[in-house]
């Protein structure tokens, strides 16, 4: 049976009223369970967009995921980065050390993030901008080839 143990204080997921964050699964099923409350949410029934690429990974990746499972944000972009595995080194004799897969990440949905990511709800068309200025140009000039609504913003 797993056993569902609170993200520690230390790192509080803000945004998610309640809900699981990410489980911990070996070859026989869950093991651990990662949640939150909602004790330490803030703005939690905002609207929220998230914006993800193959850069997302490991923490921000399971964040993404949590966020997009418990229908809490919308997620744009690209397939985020697909590092779903946990990893044990085993220092050798010989000074040398292998590294085991002992365990692997899913999202609440139970889905395995390895080597595929998190999929975002909307793919991001060619022409939209990488740098800030540009990707706030897209949420406020209608006239503009990249331009989102709010509506679409935040649309599943």
């Amino acid at each position: 049976m797993p056993l569902s143990m609170p993200l520690p204080s230390t790192t509080p997921c803000y945004s998610l009223d309640k809900g699981v964050i990410v489980y911990i699964c070996d070859n026989r099923g869950v093991l651990d369970i990662y949640d939150t409350d909602g004790s330490d949410a803030l703005a939690a029934s905002e609207p929220l967009a998230v914006l993800v690429n193959k850069g997302t990974a490991s923490a921000s990746e399971i964040l993404a995921g949590a966020l997009k499972d418990n229908k809490r944000a919308v997620l744009f972009g690209e397939p985020t980065f697909g590092k779903g595995k946990i990893q044990s080194v085993f220092q050798l004799s010989d000074g040398s050390g292998l590294a085991v897969t002992v365990a692997r990440y899913e999202t609440p949905a139970h889905t395995d993030i390895d080597k595929v990511g998190v999929i975002p709800d909307h793919p991001l068309p060619m022409s939209f901008p990488k740098d800030g200025d540009g990707f706030c140009g897209c949420l406020q000039d209608p006239a503009s080839t990249c331009y989102v609504n709010r509506v679409q913003l935040f649309s599943r």
